[in-house]
């Protein structure tokens, strides 16, 4: 069995079926924390200097090889080097 995992998701998911209010008028404590982590996560990936591409080791990059992975780009931690896939290939970046 190979050992398989999914990256986090970069940016944290809706809370779906929750009020963004109460009775008083107040956000609710799943939609202050949703915020709370997009804020977050927007201030951690996207800087002045701009935009943080995310981070994998050569051996997790091998394994993205579904088609959610087509037209993304990657920053192979091992080698040192930027990765985009294109039809399902992970191709390095010309320096």
């Amino acid at each position: 069995m190979s050992n398989t995992r999914k990256p986090m998701a970069i940016f944290p998911d809706v809370p779906r079926n929750r009020k963004f209010v109460d009775r008083d008028g107040n956000i609710t404590d799943d939609w202050k924390n949703f915020i709370d982590q997009l804020i977050l996560a927007l201030q951690i990936n996207f800087k002045t200097e701009g935009l943080v591409v995310p981070q994998e080791t050569a051996s997790n990059i091998a394994l993205l090889t579904a088609a959610a992975s087509i037209a993304n780009i990657i920053y192979d931690s091992t080698n040192n080097r930027f990765q985009g896939n294109v039809n399902g290939t992970w191709k390095t970046f010309l320096s």
